[in-house]
């Protein structure tokens, strides 16, 4: 059975609970890893944010958590490589869908290649395209226009772990906004229908955002005109995979 990690702050038992009756209810294996926790104290890989760069681009900084957020992920997406193998990556507030959750498990292993990274959680966005792929049994791999605004859970390969290492040497934006930039980091974003697990609302999020700032008339210019490319290049991508698969 494919490996699955399950992202935990030890300080957080609540959540590790929780997230341990649901994996315990399924009968799969799984292992915890212990999530970098910012608040508490720099990790070297904080060294790789650059703060000009987000605030020329995002219009804000990341927090400590936001930070500790991505090296946990950029971590596993290590593990995953120097493994050789696919894992499934879940964060420890997932409310899991057991039917299709248990599907996707039995279907992991003998997934297209070019299935590199499948979301498994609800689509996040006010507004979204999606378009069925590949069907299983009661659960489809669907092609999505936008990514879903999370990392609550997701299938990952070796091959999309190198990619989004290889493009993930600066970061300026939070971890899931990175991973939905597959125009940029070359992970085709893929997702399940339905989903296969959520964020639980019993639990606030541990992340931490930066308190807002009031932003500048230049700095609003230059934070919408990137939204607005950034539009610009998804639409162009999605464009070119519906013609390429058509």
């Amino acid at each position: 059975m494919i490996d699955i990690f399950v992202i935990n702050l030890e300080s957080s038992t609540e959540r590790r609970e929780h997230i341990s009756n649901q994996m315990n209810a399924l009968g799969v294996n799984y292992h915890f890893f212990s999530a970098v926790d910012g608040r508490k104290k720099p990790h070297p890989l904080f060294e790789m944010y650059n703060d000009k760069l987000s605030q020329l681009y995002r219009g804000k900084s990341l927090s400590r958590g936001q930070l500790g957020c991505y090296a946990s992920h950029y971590l596993l997406w290590q593990k995953c490589v120097e493994a050789g193998k696919p894992i499934i990556v879940i964060e420890d507030d997932a409310l899991i869908y057991p039917e299709a959750f248990m599907e996707f498990i039995k279907h992991a292993p003998i997934l297209d290649a070019r299935f590199e990274c499948i979301r498994l959680f609800d689509n996040k966005r006010k507004s979204f395209n999606y378009t069925p792929v590949k069907e299983l049994d009661k659960v489809a791999i669907s092609k999505f226009s936008k990514g879903h605004m999370s990392t609550t859970g997701y299938f990952i390969t070796p091959t999309a772990a190198e990619k989004l290492l290889k493009h993930s040497s600066t970061w300026y934006m939070a971890v899931d906004i990175y991973m939905d930039r597959f125009w940029v980091n070359e992970v085709e974003c893929y997702g399940t229908s339905p989903a296969c697990l959520t964020n639980d609302p019993i639990f606030d999020s541990e992340i931490g955002y930066s308190p807002k700032a009031k932003r500048s008339f230049l700095t609003r210019c230059k934070r919408e005109w990137f939204n607005f490319t950034e539009l610009v290049k998804r639409e162009l991508h999605n464009l070119r995979f519906n013609i390429q698969n058509k």
